[in-house]
């Protein structure tokens, strides 16, 4: 698909336009779109989002639904929505199997940092995910995760751009990347901490602030030791938790499709484990064992060799320090305590000394 010019808002539609990229993108075979209609808009962080109702004329052949959605990144997200364009138009194609959302367009502009993407309205097929986080639901997205986790472990693919390029934001201490970024990204987080002290007041333990200052400062080590040689690393969501996932409302016909890939990244694939379950679900210690022993049989399954169990286990045990940083930007107690928890339980205190 060749990039388009970007749209930075709604009122720029025009049935005209729609039907001159959807063709031009392969979608539309026959007739035109002959009317649009706004029927919802709502904002996440990254992006602000309008649902449109299309009506097509007689002659219509193609594979654009009635419900689609325009998303134009925020200008801060523009670089996330770039790096999402590489996920839809190169990696994704190479994932087998792999359930994607289809894209119908999508345009950027460097300069202006604008970009946009029209999409299906998924609200339409799918709905989000249930309040209660089961065993089997969370071995579903397991999967989901695995075919990219396996595809791409290992692969040269992963030295390159976007991979190698260090990332902003809350999620980024799980990227294996140059040392000079590692410890920088660590910096900034040793900036971030006294703000958060400050904001949350008596909400946050002092013996809290304590553990995340030391992990702060052990953290560049351990990881750059560990991911050094390169090996065992693979393609990473790195946002992955129910939320971010679609599920069918009729399996027979839909599959669940995993969401939100501007913070995709090269790393430990037990983080995507580790951070699902640290800041995804309050069952998380009544689901790790049996969704670590899952993830790890399907991995091994999958063809994945010369990874021990117990690489697997000080990988996880790793990437619950990796969980540590992210309510330091996120600024709220409830994770922090929730990374606490697993910091605890899983003597990570052992790897700082």
């Amino acid at each position: 698909m060749k990039l388009s010019e970007p749209i930075t808002d709604v009122e720029q539609l025009t049935p005209a336009l729609l039907t001159d990229r959807f063709g031009r993108n392969g979608f539309l075979k026959s007739g035109s779109v002959t009317s649009i209609e706004k029927t919802d808009s709502f904002g996440s962080s990254c992006a602000e989002w309008d649902r449109l109702s299309l009506t097509f004329s007689e002659d219509y052949e193609g594979d654009i639904p009635n419900a689609i959605v325009l998303k134009v990144y925020r200008k801060g997200w523009f670089g996330g929505g770039v790096i999402e364009w590489t996920f839809y138009e190169e990696l994704a194609p190479k994932t087998p199997d792999a359930s994607v959302c289809p894209v119908f367009d999508c345009g950027f502009d460097h300069n202006e940092k604008n970009c946009h993407y029209l999409m299906p309205d998924l609200s339409v097929t799918h709905k989000d995910g249930p309040k209660e986080s089961t065993e089997q639901l969370h071995k579903a997205v397991i999967e989901e995760l695995l075919k990219y986790h396996i595809r791409w472990w290992n692969d040269p693919r992963l030295d390159e751009w976007p991979f190698m390029m260090q990332a902003g934001g809350p999620l980024r201490m799980a990227q294996a990347i140059s040392e000079k970024d590692v410890r920088d990204s660590c910096a900034s987080f040793e900036e971030a901490l006294k703000p958060l002290a400050q904001e949350l007041g008596d909400d946050l333990d002092p013996a809290h602030i304590e553990i995340m200052e030391r992990v702060i400062q052990g953290y560049p080590d351990i990881s750059l030791a560990r991911v050094a040689n390169g090996k065992n690393i693979t393609m990473l969501h790195g946002d992955a938790h129910l939320w971010n996932l679609f599920y069918p409302k009729d399996p027979s016909k839909d599959r669940i499709i995993l969401f939100d890939w501007e913070t995709y990244k090269r790393g430990l694939g037990a983080y995507d484990l580790a951070y699902m379950l640290i800041h995804g679900t309050s069952e998380r210690k009544a689901l790790e064992r049996p969704l670590m022993d899952f993830y790890y049989r399907k991995l091994i399954a999958g063809g994945i060799k010369n990874y021990s169990r117990d690489q697997f286990e000080y990988d996880y045990r790793l990437s619950v320090l990796s969980c540590v940083f992210c309510p330091i930007l996120w600024k709220r107690a409830f994770s922090v305590r929730n990374a606490m928890k697993a910091y605890k339980d899983w003597d990570c205190g052992a790897l700082l000394r």
